[in-house]
This record gives C-alpha cells, sequence and structure tokens, in this order.
C-alpha cells in the first residue's frame, strides 16, 4: 500500500504533535536572520567543538506579535541578539507543516545565556592578548604634544560621531582641528571587518595623522560585542599611532577598551580628553615662556646692578685719580723751581769741573810743562811705531814748531 506525499508529512506532524506538544529550550548559533511583514526567520546550525563543520540545522520562525513582545521584554539587547554568529539560547515549540516542513516556532529567548557565552569569550579573548603582550603595547605609543590631525572612525549617523565633531570644533580656546572622518560599521556582524580594513589603511599612512579616534553613541551591552573580537584588538594594539576609544558605554568594558592608548566613557569625553591635552601643551609653553622673561627680567637686573656698581667704581677711581693727580701736579708746581734751579747749579758745577780737567789736560797745559805734538803729514803721531828712519815730521812746542828729520828710533 502507498501514501502520497500529503499523507506522509500529516502523519509526521502527528508524530511530531504527539511527542513533542510543549516547546523546548534549544541552543544554537544563529546562521543567517531574515524579515519580513514584521516575521523573523532564522538559520539555526550547530558546528562541531573546535570545527566549522556543521554537524545540524533547522530553520526557526518569529511571529510579529512574539517579536513585539520579546523586544518589549528584552530591551534593546534585543535586536543585537538576532545576529548571525550570535550564540542563542531560546524557547521553541516544533511544528511541522505539511507544505513547508519542519520549523520551530520561537516563544522566548534568554538573553543571559548570550551575553554568558560572550563574556566566556571576552575573557579568554583578553588571555589571549596578555599571553603575547598586546595589552599595553598600544598605550605605550606616545600622544604627540598637540593633536590636531585626527582620524575618527565611525558612522556617519551616530548621534556620538555629532556630538563628537561640535564639542571639538566648537571648541572655547580657538583651536584648529584637521578631522579625516572613516565610515565604519559600528554594530553588527560588519564591525570587525570594516574597522580592521580601516586601521590597516592608517597604519600605512601613520606619518599624516596623531591619532586615531573611534566613536559612536550609546547602545546595550550586546551592541558592544563586535569590539571584543581578538583581530581587531590585536590590530588595534599593533597600530603605530595612539588610539583613542569613546564609544559610548558607562559601566561595561570592551576589550578594544583595554588595548588601546586610552579610553573615555562618551565621543564627547574623547573631545575633552584632546582639548585638554592640547591646553596642556599650551599652558607647558606659557608657562616656558614665562619663566624665560622672569630668567631674562632677572639677568637684565643682575646686569643693571653689576652695571651701576661698576659706574659708581669708575666714578670713584677716576675721583680719586683726579685728585691724586691734581696734587702731583700742586707738587710739581710746587717742587719744580726748586728742582730746576738745583739741577742747574749741580750741571754749572760740572761743568766748571769740566772745565778745570780741560784747563788741565789741554794742550797749552802740556807745553807749559815742556811736552810736544808731533806731526806727521798732518797727522799726530801718538807712538814710535808710526816713524821710520828719515821720516819728516812736525815737531810743535808752546811757542811755535820746527820740522825734524828722524835719524833712529828706539822703544
Amino acid at each position: 500500500m502507498s501514501h502520497t506525499l500529503f499523507e506522509f508529512n500529516e502523519f509526521i506532524r502527528r508524530v511530531i504533535a504527539l511527542n513533542l506538544p510543549q516547546a523546548l529550550w534549544i541552543r544554537s548559533e544563529l546562521a543567517d536572520v531574515k524579515s519580513s511583514r514584521g516575521h523573523f526567520y532564522l538559520d539555526l546550525v550547530q558546528k562541531k567543538e573546535d570545527s566549522e563543520e556543521i554537524i545540524a540545522q533547522a530553520q526557526a520562525v518569529i511571529w510579529s506579535k512574539n517579536y513585539r513582545s520579546l523586544q518589549k521584554k528584552i530591551g534593546s539587547d534585543f535586536e543585537t541578539l538576532l545576529q548571525p554568529g550570535m550564540e542563542i539560547l531560546f524557547l521553541a515549540k516544533a511544528e511541522f507543516h505539511e507544505r513547508y516542513g519542519l520549523k520551530l516556532m520561537v516563544e522566548d529567548i534568554d538573553p543571559a545565556h548570550t551575553l554568558g557565552k560572550l563574556e566566556m569569550l571576552r575573557r579568554e579573548t583578553i588571555r589571549k592578548l596578555q599571553s603575547l603582550n598586546l595589552l599595553q603595547k598600544n598605550g605605550q605609543v606616545p600622544l604627540r604634544p598637540v593633536l590636531q590631525r585626527i582620524a575618527v572612525l565611525s558612522s556617519e549617523r551616530a548621534a556620538g560621531f555629532q556630538d563628537f565633531l561640535k564639542h571639538l570644533m566648537g571648541n572655547a580656546f580657538g583651536y584648529q582641528f584637521n578631522i579625516q572622518f572613516f565610515q565604519v560599521a559600528v554594530q553588527g556582524a560588519s564591525v570587525e571587518k570594516e574597522v580592521m580594513a580601516e586601521l590597516e589603511s592608517l597604519a600605512l599612512r601613520a606619518q599624516e595623522f596623531d591619532a586615531v579616534v573611534i566613536i559612536r553613541g550609546g547602545g546595550a551591552r550586546l551592541d558592544l560585542a563586535a569590539f571584543d573580537s581578538f583581530l581587531l584588538a590585536k590590530t588595534v594594539a599593533n597600530m603605530p599611532l595612539p588610539l583613542i576609544i569613546g564609544i559610548g558605554h558607562d559601566v561595561d568594558e570592551t576589550v578594544l577598551d583595554l588595548v588601546a592608548h586610552t579610553s573615555l566613557k562618551t565621543p564627547t569625553a574623547v573631545a575633552d580628553f584632546i582639548l585638554q591635552h592640547n591646553f596642556s601643551y599650551e599652558s607647558q609653553v606659557a608657562n616656558l615662556v614665562l619663566e624665560v622673561k622672569n630668567l631674562a627680567l632677572q639677568a637684565l637686573k643682575e646686569k643693571a646692578s653689576k652695571l651701576q656698581y661698576l659706574t659708581q667704581l669708575i666714578d670713584y677711581q677716576l675721583k680719586i685719580n683726579f685728585r691724586h693727580q691734581s696734587q702731583m701736579l700742586d707738587y710739581i708746581e710746587k717742587e719744580l723751581p726748586g728742582l730746576l734751579k738745583g739741577r742747574f747749579s749741580n750741571a754749572q758745577s760740572q761743568l766748571d769741573y769740566y772745565e778745570k780737567i780741560v784747563r788741565l789736560l789741554g794742550p797749552a797745559a802740556a807745553f807749559q810743562r815742556g811736552f810736544a805734538l808731533v806731526f806727521m803729514e798732518g797727522k799726530q803721531v801718538t807712538g814710535v811705531a808710526q816713524l821710520n828712519k828719515g821720516d819728516e815730521v812736525q815737531v810743535q812746542l808752546k811757542h811755535g814748531s820746527f820740522q825734524a828729520t828722524v835719524k833712529s828710533k828706539d822703544k
């Protein structure tokens, strides 16, 4: 006896309805999520442990009525739960339709399971980063004295980006900034891929920027799950530029907060940090200018005092020297006539003495004593060696002279 497909499927429906009358809690990974007319259709998979091999799969549906109820119950985390790659724990009843086959009708979702799973993954990510010495690596990249050229990774639609821009560009200090915006997803499955791609590109242009800022507005804890990615955290840690994070959370701390150079709660806090950093540098420069000015004034004051002292000293020395020279002139004026008279008297005595010597030693005195002068050819003969036998000489006496011929000579 044969059965039609409809009869066979009806039989399966009855078996399932009879044996699975109540809803069961099921743990599964979301492979895909689609919506249509307010209904959500989920592709569910279970992978082999430590492998990507799929060992089970099924389809589930959340009817619009249940969706609204779950959204109200779970709150802002609900939409984040329904992201591909998330592991969820849900309450569902199995239903088999003769035409559409087996489907799981989702009645409830436990967000605590997903959060717990994410927390386990987060802790494992932190452990791996710590073992690789990456947690503090970006924090060791020095901040430049002034942050002006800033690369901002965010979503144009994110309220946090507009708050950051308004707060930074409208600052009361008059600081100017060169902001370059890079559009990235700030929640969902695309965050890791898009943010990593932009960071890797910026790493090649590091000389063009002073810092990189990643910001987004506020959100639920599950909205921040993408910022716990190991690959994204590793990319941030290895960046040659300091990363400043402001992803809009008050309590929870993502892995990205731990590896970034500086982590702040909100985009506005990031703007304040940058402004305060630049103001601190300006204050240091102003203090240095003031210190240089004070040192210069002190040096000028010391030099002026020294100059005044030297002026007074020179004036004093000039007065003393002038007084001394004046006294010397008075003394010379007073003593000079007497000194000159004494000098003239001494000179006259010496002249008289020399005159007597000349008279005593002169030719007249010598002639008087019987001496004679002998000349030969007009030159005075002072020794016998100058004469030879037969030389004609002239002998000068007191009252005249005569000619003589040398006949002989004796020593």
